[in-house]
């Protein structure tokens, strides 16, 4: 996707303008607290001038029209992006909140195309930019925003000797390693089981080299739901995962990547149309709350209440026990050190007294996404926050100001420029009350900068991998290690035990996500604990679950090997075929604990926020199942 920049500018309070001038006149550059008030009061006036339409716009659409519109809007943000994707057309993908056939021919009529049109009220569409005032405009559209993004869990490695192994042995069948480090070979054997009787389906990219896949034999036949192949190549090799390690099982696939509330529709479709048993996927989508199932999650929730088995990776985006975090949740703290001349109150980030307006991103976090997310119930969100992203001088470089008042999300994103250094973001509590916030770098993570002090939290793993039916799935390497370090000064990652077994002293990948998760309100909207969305209400959720196998082997090019929490939740899925196989009468419960049960604790005793209950083993899991060996 293409990334536009502009310049912007607006009016500023005369003191900040009197400020600029004097520093122009005297050949001084201005200082960094001036730049950063300049720049979020520019935005500021854009927010306070919005029209009917443009409050049911994403911001980046806004300030993107506005900046082609007026070119007097320029000096005031001279480093400003918006990240948002415009096309050389002139067409932008967006989301709209809003269904039926007219609102679809009208998109039609305004030069969009139509990508996908749920009946539950959401379309994703390729509109022009020109034409999105008059789409949001309309009495039948409650919300334009900029297409939400999503990502798979894989992490890229080297091609390290496993590869040049896989070169060499060309004719050889790619087995991933999980499968012997699970004792899910032997176990196979013991018990008489592979998969058999269960139909184990994917969500993911796409599945690209399928066919080459088959014809290598490294797959038999997928059943792909109709139109659904998707794009890319991530669900083949985890295909070849559940394949390696349940060669009995049928298999399916259909994509997430189409839009957010297709990836729902998709999770249904495989239970109904698919007739899926198990489902894994490794897919997030930004925009998923961490305090309320959303349409993925809630779409979890009906599959898993009709008994299907899910699976879902736990996300790649650091830990706080390995000090690879990059997210931060916390009660709002209104800061009494404002920032001049701008409307609502900065979050105070620092705890001890000391106040620190701004939260440092490592180096790694150019070009990564920031979101923000506050305790308001989704869609009926009173209180209004926003986010900015500030560079080393103090320059506002990009931001996320949606207006809230009632009938919007408690959501904000925006993306740090993919160059510059000594970035930070700052949380401002533009108008409402205050409320817990999450704030997440996705696959960065916060450091300390200069003078500026890094705070991170556990908790990152949210979205529907959080359901609560869901197995949410850590990863730890079956194999070789990563091979990288996450960033520069990183220590080596863990090695695995292959052509050992799991063990108590195996260690989990250090990029693999930590929770809990902590919810404020049911599905519907309803407060868990009314009247109390701060750190003391709500419920927690012990996510992850479990911890399976990454870093194994597949013929997939750009997954040799495969590494992340995109590998271990079909690793898992594949030892739950079995399982299921072995007593086909079980219930999800009794699946979940004979899983559970005889996992093999990592880390602190008992559940701890990284690895979940521990590293699911095959052969004990079939017997706490009581399931017999074969005679």
């Amino acid at each position: 996707m293409s990334r536009f920049s502009r310049v912007v500018t607006c009016s500023v309070p005369v003191a900040v303008g009197a400020l600029l001038l004097s520093t122009a006149v005297s050949g001084a550059q201005p200082s960094e607290e001036a730049r950063t008030q300049s720049g979020i009061t520019a935005l500021q006036s854009i927010k306070k001038s919005l029209t009917p339409a443009e409050r049911k716009q994403s911001s980046q659409l806004v300030v993107e029209k506005r900046l082609r519109a007026d070119k007097g809007l320029a000096g005031k943000l001279p480093e400003y992006r918006t990240g948002l994707g415009v096309s050389d057309a002139g067409t932008v993908a967006v989301d709209i909140k809003g269904a039926g056939q007219s609102l679809v021919d009208a998109v039609k009529a305004a030069g969009g195309t139509v990508r996908y049109a749920s009946p539950t009220g959401s379309i994703r569409a390729d509109l022009p930019l020109n034409a999105v005032d008059g789409i949001a405009g309309r009495g039948d559209v409650a919300e334009v925003k900029a297409a939400s993004q999503a990502m798979t869990w894989n992490e890229s490695a080297p091609q390290d000797r496993r590869q040049a192994a896989v070169k060499q042995t060309a004719a050889a069948l790619q087995v991933a390693e999980g499968d012997k480090a699970h004792g899910n070979d032997t176990a196979r054997t013991k018990y008489g089981v592979t998969g058999a009787g269960q139909k184990v389906c994917v969500l993911s990219d796409g599945v690209k080299s399928l066919q080459a896949s088959q014809t290598a034999g490294e797959l038999p036949a997928v059943d792909v739901l109709p139109g659904q192949a998707g794009s890319g190549d991530e669900g083949t090799a985890m295909l070849e995962i559940i394949h390696d390690m349940a060669p009995g099982a049928t298999l399916g696939f259909a994509t997430a990547f189409t839009s957010e509330q297709s990836f729902a529709d998709n999770i249904r479709a495989l239970r109904t149309t698919g007739k899926c048993t198990i489902i894994v996927d490794d897919v997030s989508y930004f925009d998923e709350s961490p305090f309320q199932d959303g349409p993925v999650a809630q779409a979890v929730n009906d599959v898993t209440a009709a008994g299907v088995l899910y699976f879902s990776s736990a996300g790649n985006s650091g830990n706080l026990t390995d000090g690879t975090s990059g997210y931060y949740e916390g009660d709002f703290r209104g800061s009494t050190s404002k920032i001049s001349g701008i409307t609502g109150t900065p979050h105070d980030f620092d705890p001890s007294g000391t106040t620190q307006l701004y939260n440092a991103l490592s180096p790694n976090s150019v070009g990564r996404y920031v979101t923000l997310f506050w305790s308001d119930p989704w869609g009926k969100a009173t209180s209004d926050y926003d986010l900015f992203v500030l560079n080393s001088s103090g320059s506002v470089v990009a931001s996320s100001e949606n207006a809230q008042n009632g009938s919007q999300n408690p959501y904000e994103i925006a993306q740090v420029p993919a160059s510059g250094s000594g970035f930070k973001v700052a949380v401002v509590k533009y108008s409402g009350s205050d409320r817990f916030i999450a704030l997440n770098v996705i696959r960065g993570r916060f450091v300390p900068s200069g003078s500026l002090k890094a705070f991170s939290t556990n908790g990152v793993t949210s979205g529907h991998s959080a359901a609560v039916n869901a197995f949410s799935v850590a990863a730890a390497p079956a194999a070789g290690a990563f091979g990288r370090a996450l960033e520069t000064g990183d220590p080596a990652n863990p090695a695995g035990p292959f052509p050992g077994l799991f063990t108590a002293a195996s260690k989990w990948e250090r990029f693999t996500s930590d929770g809990r998760r902590h919810q404020f309100y049911n599905p519907d909207g309803s407060a868990i604990t009314p009247g109390n969305v701060t750190s003391t209400g709500g419920a927690t959720r012990n996510k992850p679950d479990i911890t399976a196998a990454d870093g194994v082997a597949t013929s997939v090019t750009g997954f040799q090997p495969f590494f992340g929490t995109s590998a271990a939740a079909p690793s898992a899925a594949a030892i739950a075929a079995l399982l299921k196989q072995g007593k086909p009468a079980a219930t999800p419960a009794e699946i979940r604990n004979a899983l559970t049960s005889t996992a093999i604790d990592l880390g602190a005793p008992g559940y701890d926020p990284v690895t979940g209950a521990g590293v699911i083993m095959t052969d004990p899991a079939l017997a706490a199942l009581g399931v017999a060996p074969k005679k």
